[in-house]
């Protein structure tokens, strides 16, 4: 997790943290370069937590834990909550809480301490105190190391190995988290690169309570939107840019567990469209960037969102296309050869994406683009990203405005290849658009978004298809006698149901694109 954190003396805390297996683990104490940063010795820790809630589980709800931790022979209790939306993102990192800490004489809550300060009450506030009990527990074995990095800042260097219990059920647990104890920034940063380098921990923003409260719950790993943006007027371009990312990276990172777990299939497509719009982030900004800053990062991000495209290929194909036409021909043998021979390729590619979470590439990829943000690698002579985000925000998107007006004229004779780009150009005005919206009216920017979805939507159906019929040729390729023929005629069932609703999907387009030309710009 990457982390501002308060604490009662009001101060400020950086902490990153990491998921790796303790194999990682000793491969990474050993590594030469980390050795020689330790200036005090090792130092270790039993730690056992307590996390309350109500049975409602109202301070989950609200991003709020609350534990009692005996740590070796003391206890102590300690309230994290999320800061309010307020909060400037592009100072913080956008992963920022407030902690409270006292010490406490035993395992069980102090309500008295909840509500002794005007932000805790404001944290507790309609919380019946006298509810709160047991959810989940902790048993962790933590080693603390003291790194000295060469640039002379101080580290902290946790390894916490255990497991998180509720009820019957348990998982383990292996983290790493660096803690900024004094020094610049920056060398956090790049003590975090080098940790990935050595070995693929991977950046993380699973606290012990979201695991804990996940488990208490059974329902698995939930999927993650976006969050939407809360840019201020007075924020300069370079504030939405860093904003963005930041907002980027936590939504990437949430969802992974998803994936993994295989809870939905729109983990996979959140966790591309997290790096697609980080993707056109750098691309919306290129201009302002310092030369040869971006370009390796921006094919980071591609070469991971192609890693995952077989999984969400088949998930369309298998989900959306194929249904309907199940439908439509109960029980035909040929289009269940069909699901089978796909679920198999879908299994593939969720494997792929496995490997890609897994792997050391990718924990590279987030420790870059954490450092890319936090240390402005992208600033040069051009002086236009510190204008007013909404000034250049809006000569951004009457750029590519126009852009998109060109490309769909004359729609209907439109080569597959033109249909192409204009969905590229659609997608590029949409995220550029979701990127300034809250600079600008709701009232203004709310119908133009909604067309530039519709007409999206719609290119993306008759895409599918196109995509489907490569996918369907493929799968008759790598078969062989009866079974190739069977999966031949599959498709041209499918292809023959798709081919009377055509026309329909080509007025639905049309009636799209004219309503996206009537729609006014906002900016």
């Amino acid at each position: 997790m990457v982390g501002l954190e308060v604490n009662p003396k009001g101060n400020l805390e950086l902490e990153l943290k990491f998921e790796l297996s303790m194999r990682d683990v000793r491969k990474l104490i050993a590594f030469p370069a980390i050795k020689a940063m330790q200036g005090e010795p090792l130092t270790r820790q039993t730690l056992r937590a307590i996390y309350f809630d109500t049975p409602d589980l109202k301070l989950s709800k609200r991003g709020v834990s609350l534990r009692v931790r005996q740590e070796n022979r003391r206890y102590v209790q300690c309230v994290k909550s999320d800061l309010g939306a307020d909060t400037d993102l592009h100072a913080t990192g956008g992963f920022t809480r407030s902690e409270w800490e006292w010490p406490v004489r035993s395992a069980a809550l102090d309500l008295d301490t909840l509500k002794s300060g005007k932000a805790l009450k404001a944290v507790f506030k309609g919380v019946n105190v006298s509810k709160l009990h047991p959810v989940f527990s902790t048993d962790i074995r933590r080693q603390t190391r003291m790194l000295v990095t060469p640039g002379g800042a101080r580290i902290k260097c946790d390894i916490d190995q255990g497991r998180i219990f509720s009820e019957e059920q348990e998982i383990p647990i292996v983290e790493l988290e660096l803690e900024l104890m004094s020094g610049d920034v920056g060398e956090l940063l790049l003590l975090a690169r080098m940790v990935s380098d050595i070995v693929p921990a991977r950046l993380s923003m699973r606290t012990k309570a979201y695991r804990g409260f996940t488990l208490f719950l059974g329902q698995g790993h939930a999927w993650k939107r976006a969050e939407p943006l809360a840019l201020k007027d007075s924020y300069s371009a370079e504030d939405v840019l860093l904003s963005a990312m930041m907002q980027g990276l936590r939504h990437l990172i949430q969802n992974e567990d998803c994936v993994v777990a295989r809870s939905s299939t729109e983990g996979v497509h959140q966790m591309r469209v997290a790096m697609r719009r980080m993707r056109s982030l750098i691309s919306t900004y290129k201009k302002l960037l310092a030369k040869g800053s971006f370009e390796q990062l921006s094919e980071g991000l591609n070469a991971a969102a192609n890693e995952l495209g077989p999984a969400r290929d088949w998930d369309v194909f298998l989900d959306e296309l194929l249904i309907p036409v199940e439908a439509e021909f109960t029980g035909a043998p040929e289009l269940a050869t069909l699901r089978d021979r796909a679920e198999l390729r879908r299994q593939d590619g969720y494997k792929r994406a496995d490997q890609l979470i897994a792997s050391q590439d990718y924990a590279r990829l987030l420790t870059e683009v954490l450092h890319w943000t936090s240390s402005r690698a992208w600033r040069g002579p051009e002086n236009r990203i510190y204008d007013p985000a909404k000034v250049v925000g809006a000569d951004i998107l009457a750029r590519r405005h126009a852009r998109l007006i060109k490309a769909g004229t004359g729609l209907a004779g439109l080569s597959a290849e033109q249909r192409h780009q204009l969905r590229i150009a659609v997608k590029k005005v949409r995220y550029a658009s979701e990127f300034f919206q809250s600079l600008f009216s709701s009232k203004m920017t709310a119908p133009y978004i909604r067309a530039l979805r519709a007409l999206q939507d719609n290119l993306g159906h008759l895409n599918d298809l196109t995509s489907a019929q490569s996918m369907m040729a493929e799968l008759i390729k790598s078969s062989r006698g009866s079974k190739a023929k069977e999966l031949a005629r599959a498709a041209e069932i499918v292809e023959g149901w798709y081919a009377a609703a055509h026309k329909k999907r080509e007025a639905n387009l049309r009636k799209a694109w004219n309503a996206f030309t009537k729609a006014k710009v906002f900016w």
